[in-house]
């Protein structure tokens, strides 16, 4: 038996959001997930949660159950969704806590709508300077020169789109465990759902194009100057990283939090990688529940 309800939301942009619901208490969590998952891969530290909470995973545009009828031109409009699917449950306010992509989504939710937001959860999160495509070259990657266009993002991840479109299963579980799930390996059906989540994104190219031009630090990332704005967001913030995340360097957790301005915590979990939320869901969850709630662990 499932421990959540499933639910659309209809927004004024004709999308409709999919979100997992977990009932609990009235502090309300929304989980964002990152790229290449859906809210599918927020299950197992949604299920460890308290119930003190009443958590919301949900599905970014494009991404897993929900639609994908206009394109995402920056982050900013995945904010704007979940600013109007707050406002269709009719959610004045919640902690948000986003995973990797999720991470960069929660930092521009909390400055475009802070009165919208109590504090924020930062696991695995992407750069507060975005995180831009790297050239290739025959031999690797090419140091300090990136994609710009989303022309030269959408041929770099042709070779992502053929594995969907062939749907191969397997190489692509290979992948999930090598990139994602380095130290915990999910059970077999687990994985299953996980590379449906994989095989549902519809955006790749756009959300690339969206991370590498996310840049709210006062320094340039490569591609686009930085808008200084993280000056701004003063609420309050746990950040949870891995050890060993090959994804996400432990050295932008570092950066993220001398970036911040306001109250920061940063906690640093060893035999974890990218994945951190399912390599170690018991100790984070208690983690975010003390930080969120201010009670001792």
């Amino acid at each position: 038996m499932k421990f959540y309800e499933e639910k659309k939301a209809k927004l004024p942009n004709g999308e409709k959001m999919y979100f997992r619901i977990k009932r609990g208490g009235d502090h309300p969590l929304i989980l964002i997930h990152g790229n290449m998952t859906s809210s599918e891969n927020m299950d197992v530290l949604m299920n460890y949660l308290s119930d003190d909470f009443t958590v919301y995973a949900v599905d970014l545009r494009g991404f897993g159950e929900s639609t994908y009828e206009n394109p995402v031109e920056s982050l900013k409009d995945f904010v704007d969704d979940l600013a109007a699917f707050t406002d269709a449950i009719k959610l004045d306010k919640a902690s948000v806590a986003g995973w990797s992509l999720g991470g960069n989504v929660a930092m521009r939710f909390a400055l475009d709508y802070p009165d919208k937001v109590h504090r924020l959860v930062l696991l695995g999160s992407g750069s507060a300077q975005g995180f831009p495509s790297r050239k290739q070259y025959l031999f690797g990657l090419i140091k300090g020169r990136y994609l710009e266009t989303k022309e030269e993002i959408e041929k770099s991840v042709k070779g992502v789109e053929r594995l969907r479109k062939r749907e191969a299963r397997r190489l692509i579980a290979k992948i999930l465990e090598k990139g994602l799930y380095t130290h915990r390996q999910p059970n077999e059906a687990r994985m299953t759902k996980y590379v449906d989540a994989f095989l549902n994104q519809r955006n790749l190219a756009d959300v690339n194009y969206a991370i590498g031009t996310f840049n709210i630090t006062d320094e340039h990332n490569g591609v686009v100057e930085g808008t200084g704005e993280i000056e701004k967001l003063d609420k309050p913030v746990l950040i949870i990283h891995g050890e060993d995340d090959g994804v996400v360097p432990v050295s932008t957790a570092e950066n993220n939090k001398s970036w911040l301005p306001g109250d920061v915590e940063l906690v640093r979990y060893e035999e974890a990688g990218h994945a951190v939320l399912f390599d170690k869901p018991d100790a984070i969850s208690r983690k975010i529940h003390a930080y969120l709630l201010d009670k001792e662990e």
